[in-house]
């Protein structure tokens, strides 16, 4: 089996913080979102990492990085031809790119790069009984799952999946991590041809054309990190990292800290008030209170108060 990370899109909804940075690479208490993810898969599985031409020298070099303290791992990097939003062929299109062009024929796990979760994917993969079967949470909020996939069972069966309904049926939801027998990959391909856009869709026509497909609900922590305050709040759950303001390479003092903050050691930070904020390499705070907060790079605050905001 191999394991796919999609981190082809643009993060749209996290703008500004990632107009020119994937948000797969973005810090999530003291590593990149997509180290959370490929430390989450056992050792034995290969990982293609499926990317845009615009991120792709990134992740190359976070690549690079990653592998310095996993020499063994078998970890690609695959570069979809497209450079924006307007060209790129979607999240399922990604997919069915990555098979033909890779010629994958063994069995296939795909992930967004956006999920964070603490369930196993060796569970997840051990209960599959050799199915399509999708990997999904009861965020236990009708209205919430209204952005979502929604799923509907019968035990573990699929019997039901709605993209984005105006009137969920259920609060269980679909999580970007589908895993795919190999023998269903011709027919991902031509649903992909279909809905490029709709990588859930593939299960609506699983069973539209009688294909059994099952379903893995998992409790513990998920976040699909698609907003600020998703962000954070991944940010916090995966703490705690409250990093030291004296562990950088400059002496930093009377600062306070509260909750759970990554602040890269590159940053001069005095005289100020952090909690649950997210402070990126080269930024200079002065003075300031920050209440949950992301501060992109390079950035200088002086004498301000600010709560739930991204400063870019």
């Amino acid at each position: 089996m191999k394991v796919l990370i999609l981190v082809g899109g643009f993060a749209k909804r996290l703008l500004p913080l990632t107009a020119d940075k994937a948000k797969a690479l973005l810090p999530l208490a003291g590593k990149t979102v997509i180290s959370h993810i490929v430390e989450n898969i056992p050792a034995h599985w290969p990982i293609i990492v499926s990317t845009n031409l615009m991120f792709a020298p990134d992740f190359t070099e976070w690549q690079i990085e990653w592998q310095e303290s996993h020499p063994d791992r078998d970890l690609k990097i695959f570069v979809e031809g497209t450079n924006s939003e307007e060209t790129k062929k979607g999240a399922l299109g990604a997919v069915g790119l990555a098979i033909n062009e890779l010629a994958l024929d063994e069995d296939l796990l795909i992930i967004g790069g956006d999920n964070f979760f603490t369930f196993s994917l060796a569970d997840f993969i051990n209960q599959t009984s050799g199915q399509p079967a999708v990997a999904a949470f009861d965020i236990a909020n009708l209205e919430e799952a209204k952005k979502y996939g929604v799923i509907l069972t019968n035990g573990k069966i699929l019997t039901g999946f709605e993209e984005k309904p105006n009137e969920p049926k259920s609060s269980l939801v679909a999580t970007c991590i589908y895993f795919i027998p190999q023998k269903f990959l011709p027919l991902v391909c031509e649903i992909a041809l279909q809905i490029p856009d709709k990588i859930g869709g593939m299960f609506e026509q699983f069973l539209s054309q009688g294909v059994e497909s099952h379903v893995y609900t998992f409790t513990g922590y998920w976040n699909d990190i698609g907003t600020f305050q998703a962000y954070v709040d991944a940010h916090i759950h995966a703490g705690p990292n409250n990093l030291s303001l004296e562990s950088g390479t400059n002496l930093l003092r009377g600062n306070t800290l509260t909750g759970v903050n990554h602040i890269d050691p590159t940053c001069q930070i005095s005289n100020s008030s952090i909690k649950d904020s997210i402070i990126l390499g080269g930024a200079t705070i002065t003075n300031c209170n920050l209440d949950t907060c992301i501060v992109d790079t390079n950035k200088t605050l002086e004498n301000l108060t600010l709560k739930e905001e991204i400063v870019k």
